[in-house]
Protein backbone atom coordinates (compact mmCIF):
# COMPACT_ATOMS: atom_id res chain seq x y z
CA UNK A 1 0.00 0.00 0.00
CA UNK A 2 2.46 2.77 0.91
CA UNK A 3 5.39 1.61 -1.55
CA UNK A 4 4.17 3.31 -4.46
CA UNK A 5 6.03 6.08 -6.12
CA UNK A 6 4.68 9.48 -5.51
CA UNK A 7 5.39 12.13 -8.70
CA UNK A 8 4.98 16.06 -7.77
CA UNK A 9 5.16 18.09 -10.84
CA UNK A 10 7.93 21.19 -10.94
CA UNK A 11 5.78 23.70 -10.29
CA UNK A 12 3.76 22.20 -7.91
CA UNK A 13 7.27 21.31 -5.88
CA UNK A 14 8.18 25.37 -6.42
CA UNK A 15 5.02 26.32 -5.17
CA UNK A 16 5.22 24.00 -1.87
CA UNK A 17 8.68 24.55 -1.27
CA UNK A 18 7.68 28.41 -1.22
CA UNK A 19 4.75 27.79 0.86
CA UNK A 20 6.69 25.41 3.32
CA UNK A 21 9.82 28.38 3.54
CA UNK A 22 6.40 30.83 4.89
CA UNK A 23 5.22 27.90 7.21
CA UNK A 24 8.31 27.45 9.19
CA UNK A 25 6.62 30.35 10.99
CA UNK A 26 3.40 28.87 12.04
CA UNK A 27 2.47 28.01 15.43
CA UNK A 28 4.69 24.66 16.81
CA UNK A 29 0.47 22.85 16.54
CA UNK A 30 1.66 22.92 12.58
CA UNK A 31 4.78 21.22 12.82
CA UNK A 32 3.82 17.62 12.22
CA UNK A 33 2.18 18.41 9.22
CA UNK A 34 4.80 20.41 7.89
CA UNK A 35 7.69 17.91 8.43
CA UNK A 36 5.15 15.22 6.77
CA UNK A 37 4.88 17.36 3.74
CA UNK A 38 8.05 18.33 3.14
CA UNK A 39 9.34 14.16 3.84
CA UNK A 40 6.59 13.53 0.90
CA UNK A 41 8.19 16.09 -1.37
CA UNK A 42 12.34 14.78 -0.75
CA UNK A 43 10.87 11.29 -1.63
CA UNK A 44 9.19 12.21 -4.79
CA UNK A 45 10.14 12.44 -8.01
CA UNK A 46 10.20 15.54 -9.23
CA UNK A 47 8.46 15.93 -13.22
CA UNK A 48 7.67 18.18 -16.30
CA UNK A 49 4.05 19.15 -15.86
CA UNK A 50 3.67 18.07 -19.43
CA UNK A 51 4.72 14.74 -18.91
CA UNK A 52 2.03 14.56 -15.43
CA UNK A 53 -0.35 11.77 -16.68
CA UNK A 54 -4.27 12.27 -16.55
CA UNK A 55 -4.28 9.48 -13.56
CA UNK A 56 -1.88 11.80 -11.32
CA UNK A 57 -3.08 13.91 -8.36
CA UNK A 58 -1.16 17.21 -8.63
CA UNK A 59 -2.61 20.24 -6.64
CA UNK A 60 -5.74 21.99 -7.86
CA UNK A 61 -7.04 18.50 -8.91
CA UNK A 62 -10.72 17.68 -8.10
CA UNK A 63 -10.25 14.10 -6.65
CA UNK A 64 -12.76 11.08 -6.09
CA UNK A 65 -11.47 9.47 -3.04
CA UNK A 66 -13.30 6.09 -1.24
CA UNK A 67 -13.17 5.59 2.54
CA UNK A 68 -12.53 1.98 2.62
CA UNK A 69 -13.70 1.39 5.95
CA UNK A 70 -17.03 2.84 5.22
CA UNK A 71 -17.47 2.83 1.71
CA UNK A 72 -18.18 6.09 1.25
CA UNK A 73 -17.06 7.84 -1.76
CA UNK A 74 -16.13 11.75 -1.65
CA UNK A 75 -14.95 14.64 -3.66
CA UNK A 76 -12.99 17.46 -2.96
CA UNK A 77 -9.87 20.01 -4.44
CA UNK A 78 -6.55 19.72 -3.55
CA UNK A 79 -6.35 23.03 -2.61
CA UNK A 80 -3.06 25.19 -0.83
CA UNK A 81 -4.21 25.93 2.71
CA UNK A 82 -5.73 29.90 2.10
CA UNK A 83 -7.45 28.11 -1.26
CA UNK A 84 -8.94 25.62 1.28
CA UNK A 85 -10.40 27.83 3.99
CA UNK A 86 -12.62 29.35 1.53
CA UNK A 87 -14.62 26.77 0.83
CA UNK A 88 -16.38 23.44 1.60
CA UNK A 89 -15.33 21.20 -1.38
CA UNK A 90 -11.40 21.63 -0.75
CA UNK A 91 -8.67 19.67 1.25
CA UNK A 92 -5.78 21.37 2.20
CA UNK A 93 -2.34 19.93 1.06
CA UNK A 94 -1.32 20.99 4.85
CA UNK A 95 -4.28 18.15 5.68
CA UNK A 96 -3.39 14.11 6.60
CA UNK A 97 -5.37 13.69 3.53
CA UNK A 98 -4.22 16.36 1.33
CA UNK A 99 -0.18 14.91 2.15
CA UNK A 100 -1.63 11.07 1.20
CA UNK A 101 -3.63 12.17 -1.99
CA UNK A 102 -0.35 14.15 -3.01
CA UNK A 103 1.26 12.74 -5.94
CA UNK A 104 -0.91 9.51 -5.96
CA UNK A 105 -2.58 7.97 -8.66
CA UNK A 106 -6.04 6.69 -9.48
CA UNK A 107 -5.87 3.18 -8.41
CA UNK A 108 -4.04 3.83 -5.03
CA UNK A 109 -4.59 2.79 -1.81
CA UNK A 110 -3.37 5.38 1.07
CA UNK A 111 -3.35 5.17 4.68
CA UNK A 112 -4.66 8.37 5.84
CA UNK A 113 -3.75 9.31 9.43
CA UNK A 114 -7.29 10.14 11.55
CA UNK A 115 -6.10 10.70 14.91
CA UNK A 116 -4.00 7.92 16.24
CA UNK A 117 -5.74 5.53 13.60
CA UNK A 118 -5.15 5.16 9.92
CA UNK A 119 -8.20 4.68 7.70
CA UNK A 120 -7.54 3.29 4.12
CA UNK A 121 -8.43 5.89 1.46
CA UNK A 122 -8.81 4.93 -2.64
CA UNK A 123 -8.37 7.47 -5.01
CA UNK A 124 -10.74 6.26 -7.30
CA UNK A 125 -10.93 9.13 -10.39
CA UNK A 126 -9.09 12.26 -11.16
CA UNK A 127 -12.33 14.52 -12.02
CA UNK A 128 -10.31 17.39 -13.22
CA UNK A 129 -6.35 17.89 -13.38
CA UNK A 130 -5.05 21.03 -14.70
CA UNK A 131 -1.76 19.36 -16.73
CA UNK A 132 -4.15 17.01 -18.58
CA UNK A 133 -6.25 20.20 -19.55
CA UNK A 134 -2.93 22.51 -20.08
CA UNK A 135 -3.93 24.86 -17.04
CA UNK A 136 -0.17 25.25 -16.19
CA UNK A 137 -0.21 27.88 -13.67
CA UNK A 138 -3.17 27.17 -11.46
Amino acid sequence: MKNQKTFITHYDHKRLREFLDKARQWPQAQTELIESLEAKMEEASVIDQKEAPPYLVTMNCHVQVRDLTTNQDSNFWLAYPDDAASGTDKVSVLSPLGIEVLGSKSGDTLQVSNGNKKRPVRVVRILYQPEEKKHYRL
